[in-house]
């Protein structure tokens, strides 16, 4: 009797722990999550760090944490490497051995002949054992891989019993005042030996037609006159020739930029919406950037057009009223360095969307070059190219707008380029 006694109260005090760990496991359990910054360039190394905690008194014998980021960043993680073939290594000392690093450090129990492999992944699970209030805090390396505004939102974390006899699983939110959030930043490219250079791409240049002379570039000295100001008169040249002199100042026109970036990957999109080659238009993000940053060297001011939602586009505003117009986005003007911290954040939250196709988007300059013409250099930055854009340069030259095209591919879908048109392909 005492034998089943026994047997008829463990089997209760199974039950009982199956159902209270089924009700009440996930009740106490906290996650957080945060990034080591808030933002940071492609190809940067930031940290990411976890923390779970049981507030309660039940303790877990198994928690699974899985972990998933985002599209766009990359867990860096450290291991042993496979040894090379080949004569056998000498015998490590006793006690000494290399142990996997997940965090992204070298382990301190690695010997100076060990070697380390690295590999990414956009997933990582872990397994722990939480006694009840007690907390696990860990640091992952994370690599921002692609631009973009990242939120990670939370964790799946699996739970069991004693027994193991009663997996279940939930999604544990981030919590905490810090969120675990980061805005990837566009890192600009190396457009030289990569793209043809324009001549004058930004910047002053010496003109005979400007109305006005700049004192900062000066050609040569002349014989003072009455209609000269005297700020204008040379002194060291004066002191030489033994009469008045006066500075000789070039005529400078500063150039202005608009930029226009097409969404479109190709010419006729399967969902016009949604471009199908998303990493047709990551290219054309690094050139936006690139001309972006060069346009900045030189202080010169830049508005930026896209056929996006202007709804989604961080501080930007329909170009027009019409139909059309109401669905073309434009943000800026952006000047200097600081702006154009702002444009870098503009472009790395701009996601894969389509608001207009590009065929009406080009019509509609060419029938209002009015709303366009603000500056007098329009750089359009693209996948592809095709006649409309060809037919758009010719038709926005009458209204003094030059217009320049990058194109991030090789290739030529036009034939010959017209003799007035600037055109520079990617030579990767």
């Amino acid at each position: 009797m005492f034998f089943i006694a026994a047997l008829a109260a463990v089997f209760i005090v199974l039950i009982v722990q199956a159902r209270v760990y089924k009700k009440h496991q996930f009740d106490h359990l906290e996650y957080r999550a945060w990034f080591s910054s808030g933002e940071a360039y492609a190809g940067d190394d930031v940290y990411l760090y976890e923390e779970i905690t049981n507030t309660g008194r039940l303790p877990l014998p198994y928690i699974k944490i899985e972990t998933d980021l985002p599209k766009g960043l990359e867990f860096i993680l450290l291991g042993d490497a496979e040894a090379p073939s080949g004569p056998p290594a000498k015998k490590r000392k006793r006690g000494v051995r290399v142990s996997a690093s997940v965090a992204g450090e070298a382990s301190p129990a690695a010997d100076s002949g060990g070697l380390r492999k690295e590999s990414r992944t956009s997933s990582v699970q872990s397994i722990f054992v939480l006694r009840p209030y007690a907390r696990i805090r860990r640091r992952w390396r994370i690599n921002c891989r692609r631009r973009g505004d990242y939120l990670l939102e939370g964790a799946l974390c699996t739970g069991n019993n004693l027994l193991g006899s009663g997996p279940q699983s939930v999604m544990l939110k981030t919590g905490g005042e810090r969120p675990a959030a980061i805005l990837v930043l566009p890192r600009p490219g190396d457009l030289e030996g990569h793209y043809a250079s324009s001549r004058f791409l930004c910047g002053d240049c010496i003109t005979n037609l400007g109305p006005v002379s700049d004192p900062t570039r000066l050609c040569g000295s002349r014989e003072y006159s009455v209609s000269d100001p005297m700020n204008r008169v040379n002194w060291k040249s004066t002191a030489v020739h033994g009469k008045l002199m006066s500075n000789i100042e070039e005529k400078t026109l500063r150039h202005r930029f608009s930029v226009l970036l097409n969404m479109n990957s190709r010419e006729i999109e399967p969902d016009p919406l949604v471009p199908s080659i998303p990493d047709a238009l990551e290219r054309c993000m690094i050139i936006c950037t690139s001309i972006l940053d060069r346009i900045a060297a030189e202080d010169v001011p830049v508005r930026l057009f896209a056929n996006y939602p202007p709804e989604d586009l961080e501080g930007g505003e329909a170009v027009g009223s019409d139909a059309t117009g109401s669905l073309i986005s434009t943000a800026g003007p952006f000047r200097g360095k600081r702006d154009m911290l702002y444009a870098l954040r503009t472009i790395a939250r701009v996601g894969m969307k389509i608001s207009v196709p590009a065929d009406k988007m080009f019509d509609h300059i060419a029938a209002n070059p009015g709303l366009y013409n603000e500056n007098e250099n329009l750089i359009i930055i693209s996948s592809y190219i095709d006649g409309r854009m060809m037919n758009l340069a010719e038709a926005l030259r009458p209204a003094g707008v030059r217009v320049i095209f990058y194109i991030a591919t090789s290739r030529n879908n036009v034939g010959e380029i017209p003799d007035g048109a600037d055109v520079y392909f990617s030579l990767g």
